[in-house]
């Protein structure tokens, strides 16, 4: 069996990692247009979280940060894994949902504890509590390189006997009898049996050229880098649930910090030649936010600015699964700027399906098709990028 897999980021890179490293008799072959985590992966801020709205959700988040501390072990490489906590904020109008999230990460499993906001301060040095009505912190979260996360996967996959061809944009799909026959790149024409839509901000495209519409939108997501006398290595990575704020830490002193894209919500975009990249006004934005609840790290000095497409569906959960009308096609999109941290654990019952066994996860809640039979996700605080 031939399996073409398309995209080199996170979930293709992992998916060929899983499929070989479970059967090596097959055939795979990976398509990236560009470099492998030359796009939406690479740009990530690489956050390693658990607090979702949807158990399913939260189940795949754990079984993506397992294997993440696992990566030296599996691929031979380290993936930069560092545990350092994430310790998540809320105010009273998400109260509800807050504690519910909670619950159900304790329920999975997770080793997370509700922190009362008298104390946020000796978890965060500084830290203003001013408005927060519950907090929790999640000891087995941390961080990761995405970077080194998808080269050692594909590293890994090659070792294996994958063949990764880079710099070779797929230009078309060639279908027959329910069933993509071919694929053609700049290059050559391949036959295949199997074709992971695995493309990232190009998976609506993809999947045109296989007659499928994906209820896929653009956003731009923008992450400041930023440099400040207090380190914040040491402590877990912050986010605040109502205004959008992050504050990350990297392993050098500097830490990461966005969440100004969801003023008034994410803007859209055609495609990445209309990034706005990061403006004063979203500098400034961000500092405003540090201001309020980071005050020791508002005049931190901006080292590095970037953003980046993401992908969502409706209901900004991702669409793995196989189309009615192509038994062949499996699309893995729309990770909707979170997909990062849960790629491993999809990639693996992802490759456990296509090869026909049983997943270690059910992906059904995934499906392609919930958005006609009224199965999306829902809930959430509002804004799903956030749950």
């Amino acid at each position: 069996m031939r399996i073409a897999i398309i995209g080199g980021g996170i979930y293709g890179t992992a998916i060929a990692y899983f499929l070989e490293q479970m059967d090596s008799s097959h055939e795979v072959l990976l398509f990236e247009k560009d470099s492998i985590s030359g796009v939406s992966t690479g740009k990530s801020a690489g956050i390693v979280r658990h607090h979702y709205s949807d158990e399913i959700q939260i189940r795949f988040a754990k079984r993506g940060r397992e294997l993440l501390e696992r990566l030296p072990e599996l691929v031979g490489s380290d993936g930069g894994f560092y545990q350092n906590g994430y310790l998540i904020l809320a105010g009273e109008s998400n109260e509800d949902q807050f504690r519910k999230n909670v619950r159900m990460q304790k329920d999975v499993g997770l080793d997370v504890e509700f922190v009362d906001p008298d104390e946020l301060d000796s978890i965060v040095p500084g830290l203003d509590s001013d408005g927060v009505a519950v907090a929790a912190l999640e000891h087995e979260a941390g961080f990761a390189d995405p970077y080194l996360v998808a080269t050692g996967f594909a590293n890994q996959a090659r070792t294996l006997g994958a063949e990764i061809r880079t710099n070779e944009p797929v230009t078309d799909l060639e279908l027959a009898d329910g069933s993509v026959e071919t694929v053609e790149t700049a290059s050559d024409r391949y036959d295949v049996d199997v074709v992971v839509n695995a493309a990232g901000p190009w998976a609506d495209d993809v999947a045109e050229m296989a007659g499928v519409d994906l209820p896929l939108t653009m956003y731009e997501a923008k992450v400041v880098c930023l440099s400040s006398g207090n380190d914040l290595t040491d402590y877990p990575t912050v986010s605040d649930v109502d205004s959008g704020l992050y504050a990350k830490p990297e392993l050098n002193g500097d830490f990461l910090s966005g969440g100004m894209e969801r003023e008034g919500g994410h803007r859209s975009v055609d495609d990445r030649r209309s990034l706005g990249g990061v403006t004063n006004d979203d500098l400034e934005m961000v500092g405003q936010m540090l201001d309020d609840r980071l005050p020791r790290y508002a005049d931190a000095d901006v080292v590095d600015s970037w953003s980046e497409v993401i992908t969502a569906p409706p209901d900004w959960h991702q669409i793995i699964g196989t189309p009615p009308t192509l038994d062949n096609f499996y699309i893995v999109a729309g990770g909707s700027g979170h997909g990062f941290k849960e790629a491993p654990g999809f990639a693996e019952s992802i490759a456990e399906t296509i090869l026909g066994r049983k997943p270690t996860i059910s992906l059904d809640r995934y499906r392609p098709t919930r958005f006609e039979t009224g199965d999306a996700f829902s809930g959430g605080y509002g804004d799903g990028s956030r749950s």
